[in-house]
């Protein structure tokens, strides 16, 4: 049976050099040549955008992307190469066989189900950023494959933009007609002097809505179910706020 994660003690950034080096490799000779022949050959994807990325690649940032795909994680690893990014995965995924070890190993952070650590676990993805990193969190929390509405967004993102000073990249999947999947990157937005993380939230919500129905306008197709629960942050939203002003 797997070890479970100990988040009072573990430590998911400074692991042992055997693990670092056992990241590399598993990340650029294994993760990206497969991942790139899917997005070129069997996606067929279209990014769009780049150049905004590019104004912000040197500085960390929270990217949010509504979640569309079962692969719209490694597809946006894929866009943005070769900077390299975190991302948040669910505390059970890790507890998986070999799929468990390929998650960490590719660098992704648990996201503890017991909420008295999730404030610490903020705290990490601040630091992180702070520290020049980027971090991929999907505000809706839910994979809907092709939904054709962009679902109300949680506000753990951005309580983390917010706390540490950093850009919000926006990404938006596109798919007029049901048609090849477009990644399109938007323009950094920065919070604005006495924004809190909630008018933030909107704001971001506000651009990439408009963006989001100018480019599907043309679409009648119906939104598919639910198909699961994907990496999420933002349980703890008013809990955690609230402790932090206590």
């Amino acid at each position: 049976m797997k070890r479970k994660i100990d988040f009072e003690h573990d430590d998911f950034i400074n692991t042992p050099w055997y693990y670092k080096l056992f990241s590399f490799f598993l990340y650029w000779f294994v993760a990206v040549p497969v991942l790139l022949i899917i997005k070129t050959f069997f996606l067929r994807l279209k990014v769009k955008g780049k150049a905004n990325f590019h104004r912000v690649k040197k500085q960390g940032a929270i990217i949010v992307c509504n979640h569309v795909h079962p692969l719209d994680s490694p597809i946006i690893a894929m866009a943005i190469l070769p900077t390299r990014m975190k991302i948040v995965s669910l505390e059970d995924n890790f507890y998986t066989p070999i799929s468990g070890t390929l998650i960490k190993g590719l660098g992704a952070l648990p996201v503890p189900k017991d909420y008295k650590y999730l404030k610490a676990h903020l705290e990490l993805l601040e630091n992180l950023v702070k520290d020049g990193k980027k971090v991929l969190i999907f505000p809706e929390a839910h994979l809907i494959k092709r939904c054709q509405e962009l679902r109300d967004f949680k506000t753990g993102a951005f309580w983390v933009a917010v706390s540490a000073d950093v850009p919000i990249i926006p990404m938006c999947y596109t798919y007029p007609d049901n048609k090849r999947l477009t990644l399109n990157i938007l323009p950094a937005v920065y919070s604005k002097k006495g924004e809190d993380y909630k008018q933030l939230t909107k704001r971001v919500y506000n651009i990439m809505n408009e963006f989001f129905n100018n480019q599907m306008s043309n679409t009648n197709i119906q939104n598919l179910a639910e198909e699961s629960d994907e990496p999420c942050i933002e349980p703890l939203e008013e809990e955690v706020m609230k402790k932090k002003h206590a």
